[in-house]
């Protein structure tokens, strides 16, 4: 009743008990038990290896100047992570990624002997599987420890990224060989796509639009597609030789630690998408700079999208987010190099 006084319990008047301040304590990361970490681990594996070895065709692109429908096709590929989390739900997952691999296999062999170098990405770029992981670990993982497993996956995403752009402008040579392993070691990962005795579910489209009308998730696809199209048409031509690994490289650590700093989940990647656009800047005036930038941006990116996703979605809403966001870097990033192929 209104006036009436709160128990002692829950309003204390009498004298402190301590004189120390009563504060909450620090928060419990949450930690997978051994066969869940077993399980995370090996979804994380085929991820992080579909990503290297689309990312590493990509890069090779890049060094070489790749024609417009590639990357365009490229883009495609990348996007249709949806459709596969959608086909899982219909036949069996483990059957899809099989296939998506198998495929990716045998044309890139096929695009290796015949030098067709667009013809590789778009073969690489096939295997979206991530989605379907995170559905896997949804339907397996029970949701008090189901966090640290999407975090195994967004970490393999973004080394299997940022590792694939660094070899791949650094020895663009390597990338069939380097993409065909990473393909080969990640298939550790299907069997663990198989059913648990639970109808498999997934992510409907009606969920992903209202993920993205959200104000975090909205803008950071947004950063995503545009810094990632700014710095990827800075990068073209950009084989040096193995000093370019280093600019993936250092903007990937600069933005991991940037970002555990920053004040909110948005300011590294609005950083990082202003120095994309600064990278476009500067490709008429000074070229070699504006390849090192552009690749540290996209370095930066891999690192910045999974933790900004981390950060500052939703606990449910989570792995849409970051679906969103590795969506749009891949569609923002071949959209920026065929852009630069017609220039």
């Amino acid at each position: 009743m209104p006036g009436e006084k709160l128990p002692e319990e829950f309003a204390a008047s009498g004298p402190k008990l301590s004189r120390f301040p009563i504060q909450p304590a620090p928060p419990v990361r949450p930690r997978l038990f051994a066969d869940e970490a077993r399980f995370a681990g090996r979804l994380a594996l085929l991820a992080g290896g579909a990503e290297l070895a689309a990312w590493i065709w990509f890069a090779r692109l890049l060094a070489h100047r790749g024609p417009a429908w590639a990357a365009l096709a490229f883009a495609a590929c990348r996007i249709s992570r949806p459709f596969w989390g959608w086909l899982g739900t219909r036949v069996r997952r483990g059957a899809v990624a099989f296939a998506l691999l198998a495929v990716a296999l045998l044309v890139q062999g096929f695009a290796a002997v015949s030098f067709a170098d667009g013809l590789g990405a778009v073969a690489a770029a096939l295997p979206a599987v991530a989605d379907l992981c995170a559905a896997a670990i949804a339907d397996a993982v029970t949701v008090e420890r189901r966090a640290a497993a999407y975090s195994w996956l967004d970490i393999a995403q973004g080394l299997g990224c940022a590792v694939g752009l660094a070899v791949g402008v650094a020895e663009p040579r390597l990338a069939p060989l380097l993409a065909t392993a990473a393909l080969l070691v990640g298939s550790v990962g299907v069997a663990d796509l198989r059913d648990r005795g639970t109808p498999r579910s997934t992510w409907p489209v009606a969920v992903r639009l209202q993920v993205l009308r959200a104000p975090l998730a909205g803008q950071l696809a947004l950063l995503a597609a545009v810094g990632g199209g700014c710095a990827a048409a800075a990068a073209v031509r950009s084989s040096w030789g193995w000093w370019s690994l280093l600019p993936p490289s250092l903007g990937m650590a600069a933005a991991a630690r940037s970002e555990a700093a920053a004040r909110n989940a948005l300011i590294v990647p609005r950083a990082l998408a202003v120095l994309g656009a600064l990278a476009l800047a500067l490709r008429q005036v000074a070229p070699p700079a504006a390849v090192a930038v552009g690749l540290f941006a996209l370095g930066g990116l891999c690192a910045a999208l999974p933790g900004a996703a981390a950060r500052g979605a939703g606990e449910m809403e989570r792995p849409v987010a970051s679906s969103l966001a590795w969506t749009a870097l891949a569609l923002g990033a071949g959209v920026g190099l065929a852009c630069s192929a017609l220039a």
